[in-house]
């Protein structure tokens, strides 16, 4: 048996049950990939802390080629983690990696050549991987995660600083200074990993944030997004004498389509109409939609005049009665019906727009479906208005 320092034992501990909560809580949420390199390094480094004492009467290049591996790898974990959490959708270059594992071969040559030169070549290694990782974690757009990236980025430039003091100490292994900053390299090593639960904290808070503000079916936004949303964009469309608009989609005879077809085409048709009405939004300035009910859903136009919002809704009504859902060797069809309101002088209240869009789609619906309606007590003023700057831009 051999007698292991207090700051070992206790990193020693500390980064093996990171790695086993951070294996656990990879394996428990499949969307928290970018744990596994992060846990794989935890693993790597509590290995290192455990086997170096064991290596002390070996050959002296073994342990150092052994604990320039480790380093490097460890580095290149730390970073490809962050980098699948930043930018979970780019594409992984094999270059980095072929560079890592070249530098990990050239670093045990120089091991068995001269300990020296191996140490100096990976604290300089080190540092340079660091600043990569410190880069791309200080420029993340997250700003749900921001508090704990930039203590991760703090902690890295730390351990990046702590390699280049090293530097010179490496010219005398037997120094108390050199004893002294390995042991806090290994403190600041392992404090990383609470670093990395309080991100996957933060991001799971994010994440279930943004889900609750989800519609599960569309993916489109749900009505209390659509209601946080709008009420910001109605203050500043009343604070700046905007004009905004509001249309109500809703599905014609959708309970008769679930209970012939069943539900599974319902659900069709409504990803068809939620799929549509975002492609439209996405090509206008200033729009949001939403899913706000079974069958209903919600198009808010900022900057938007009455007349160009019944114009938008004429042409969703008819793209939405051109859709087709095939059941077997059968097309399946469907139409909505539309409502559309606009924001009165001074009003500020989501819920009246939306009460008066609503009115104009049930008016739409009795007068026979597949139309447009608009609501009557704003049309005749909204109208009247347009009339008149129309008037005054022509003659002066």
């Amino acid at each position: 048996m051999f007698q292991l320092h207090t700051i070992y034992i206790i990193s020693l501990v500390s980064q093996s049950t990171s790695a086993l909560v951070l294996s656990l809580l990879a394996w428990a949420d499949r969307r928290a990939h970018w744990l596994i390199p992060l846990a794989i390094a935890c693993g790597l480094h509590s290995a290192a802390i455990y086997l170096m004492p064991l290596w002390r009467g070996t050959g002296r290049w073994v342990p150092q080629a052994f604990s320039a591996a480790i380093l490097i790898l460890m580095l290149y974990l730390f970073h490809l983690g962050f980098q699948v959490l930043i930018f979970p959708h780019q594409r992984r270059s094999a270059r980095m990696l072929a560079i890592v594992c070249a530098t990990i071969l050239l670093l045990s040559a120089l091991a068995s050549y001269s300990s020296l030169w191996c140490v100096e070549a990976a604290e300089s290694a080190a540092i340079i991987l660091l600043a990569r990782t410190i880069h791309m974690v200080s420029k993340a757009r997250m700003r749900e995660l921001r508090g704990p990236l930039r203590a991760t980025a703090i902690l890295l430039f730390a351990l990046a600083l702590h390699f280049l003091v090293r530097l010179p100490f490496e010219l005398y292994p037997s120094s108390r200074g050199l004893l002294l900053l390995r042991e806090s390299t290994i403190l600041l090593v392992t404090s990383m990993a609470f670093s990395f639960l309080a991100i996957y904290a933060a991001e799971t808070r994010r994440r279930l944030h943004d889900e609750s503000r989800l519609d599960a079916l569309t993916g489109l936004p749900n009505r209390r997004a659509m209601e946080e949303g709008a009420a910001e964009q109605l203050k500043l469309a009343a604070r700046h004498g905007r004009p905004c608009a509001l249309l109500m989609v809703d599905l014609d005879h959708f309970k008769w389509l679930n209970d012939t077809w069943g539900h599974n085409v319902g659900d069709q048709a409504l990803l068809a109409a939620g799929g549509l009405l975002l492609r439209a939004a996405r090509e206008i300035e200033n729009c949001n939609v939403a899913r706000i009910g079974g069958e209903e859903f919600a198009m808010l136009l900022s900057d938007s005049s009455v007349a160009a919002a019944h114009a938008l809704a004429e042409q969703l009504c008819g793209d939405m009665a051109a859709l087709r859902i095939w059941v077997g060797e059968e097309e399946v069809g469907f139409t909505a019906s539309v409502g559309v309101s606009a924001l009165k002088t001074g009003e500020t209240n989501w819920a009246e727009m939306l009460r008066r869009a609503d009115v104009a789609m049930y008016k739409a619906k009795q007068e026979g479906r597949n139309r447009v309606m608009l609501c009557t007590d704003v049309l005749s003023n909204t109208l009247a208005e347009e009339t008149t700057r129309t008037a005054f831009a022509r003659f002066g």
